[in-house]
C-alpha cells in the first residue's frame, strides 16, 4: 500500500510541476503579449523620394514599421493616405478646403498572415509603396508646386491610416491607426 501511496504522489507532484512551468510559460506569453502591444509605435515616412520623368512623375514612399516589443509582429494590411503640402499656401496643412487642392495618394499592402512581412522583437522592418509615371496634368502641376522654393524639399501630410497585424503565434488580429502627422521629407 506504501508504494502505491509514493506513486500516486510521485505522480501528483509531477502534474504539480508541469502545471506550474504551463502558468509561468502562459503568464510570460501574456504579458510580452500585452507589452507589445502597448509599446507598438505606428508607422512612419523615413524616406521619399520624388523623381521627374519625360511625362510626369515617380513618387517612392518608405515606410519604417519599428517593433520595440518582445515577440515578432506579422503585418498582414497597411492602408495609409498622404497630401504634399504646397508650402506657398499659407493655410494650415491640415485645412479641408487647402487639402482639396493638393496632390494625395492613398495605398495599402495587403497580405496574408503567412506571407506578410515579420517583425522580429527589436527590430524593423521597411515597406515601399511606388506611384509609377503619375502623367495627369493637374496631378503633376500639384506635385510641381509643391517643392518649397526655399529648400527644394518636399513636405507630407499623413492624413492617417490603418494597421493590421497579428503578434507572435496568438490568433486575435489587431488592428492600430494611423495617426495624422506633418514633417519634411
Amino acid at each position: 500500500m506504501n508504494r502505491i501511496a509514493w506513486v500516486i504522489a510521485v505522480g501528483y507532484a509531477a502534474l504539480a510541476l508541469i502545471s506550474a512551468g504551463m502558468y509561468a510559460v502562459s503568464t510570460t506569453k501574456f504579458v510580452d503579449y500585452s507589452e507589445t502591444l502597448r509599446v507598438f509605435p505606428p508607422p512612419r515616412i523615413e524616406n521619399a523620394t520624388f523623381t521627374r520623368t519625360a511625362w510626369g512623375w515617380n513618387i517612392s514612399l518608405h515606410w519604417r514599421v519599428d517593433n520595440p516589443g518582445r515577440l515578432p509582429i506579422h503585418l498582414v494590411i497597411f492602408a495609409f493616405e498622404v497630401v504634399l503640402d504646397n508650402r506657398s499656401d499659407p493655410r494650415a496643412p491640415f485645412d479641408g478646403a487647402k487639402l482639396a487642392t493638393e496632390y494625395g495618394i492613398s495605398g495599402s499592402l495587403q497580405e496574408s498572415r503567412d506571407s506578410g512581412p515579420v517583425i522580429p522583437p527589436g527590430g524593423s522592418v521597411g515597406v515601399d509603396w511606388r506611384v509609377e509615371n503619375e502623367t495627369s496634368t493637374a496631378n503633376v502641376r500639384n506635385i510641381a508646386a509643391a517643392r518649397d522654393s526655399s529648400n527644394g524639399a518636399y513636405y507630407l501630410v499623413v492624413l492617417g491610416g490603418q494597421i493590421i497585424f497579428y503578434v507572435a503565434n496568438i490568433n486575435e488580429r489587431q488592428v492600430k491607426g494611423l495617426p495624422p502627422a506633418f514633417g519634411r521629407v
